[in-house]
C-alpha cells in the first residue's frame, strides 16, 4: 500500500497518511502543554524564583516556538503538482528510511513518513515520471 497516488485528471498528489488528524492533535498537545507553562509559571509571583520556575518558562518558550513552526509545514491531503518545488529524502540515525520533504511554492514544506525502503524507490519513479526535482542541498531554496 502506498502513501502517495498521482490523480491525473485533477493534475494533484493525493498523500493518504491522516496528516489533518495529527495535526490537529499536536496542536492541541501544545495548546494544553503551554498553558500548563503558563500556570506553573504564575506561581512565580507567589514564591522565589527556583528551578522549576525555569523549566516551566523554558518549555512555555519552546512551545511556542514549535507552535510557529507548524505555520511553515502544510497537512492537506491533496497537492498540485504545479505547486511543488522539489523533493527532499531525509534521514535521521534513529529511523533508516526516515521522510519525505516536499517543498512548495507557498513557502511551506509537507512531511511524508516513509514507512520501507520499497516505499523510498516508488516515490522516486513517481517523481521522476511527474518532472519533479529532488532538492539540491548545496543550492538554496529561492521561492
Amino acid at each position: 500500500m502506498s502513501l502517495l497516488y498521482w490523480d491525473k485528471e485533477q493534475n494533484t498528489l493525493e498523500i493518504k497518511d491522516e496528516g489533518k488528524q495529527q495535526k490537529n492533535g499536536l496542536i492541541l498537545i501544545l495548546v494544553i502543554n503551554f498553558l500548563n507553562a503558563i500556570i506553573n509559571s504564575l506561581r512565580l509571583f507567589k514564591e522565589e524564583f527556583s528551578f522549576m520556575h525555569g523549566i516551566w518558562i523554558s518549555l512555555g518558550i519552546l512551545t511556542i516556538i514549535m507552535l510557529f513552526d507548524f505555520r511553515k509545514r502544510d497537512f492537506s491531503d491533496s497537492i498540485s503538482i504545479n505547486s511543488i518545488l522539489n523533493y527532499k529524502h531525509k534521514k535521521n540515525f534513529l529511523d533508516s528510511t526516515g521522510q519525505l520533504v516536499l517543498h512548495l511554492n507557498n513557502k511551506k514544506r509537507r512531511t511524508i513518513n516513509i514507512v520501507s525502503k520499497k516505499q523510498i524507490d516508488e516515490f522516486e519513479i513517481l517523481f521522476q515520471e511527474l518532472n519533479i526535482p529532488k532538492h539540491d542541498s548545496t543550492k538554496e531554496i529561492i521561492y
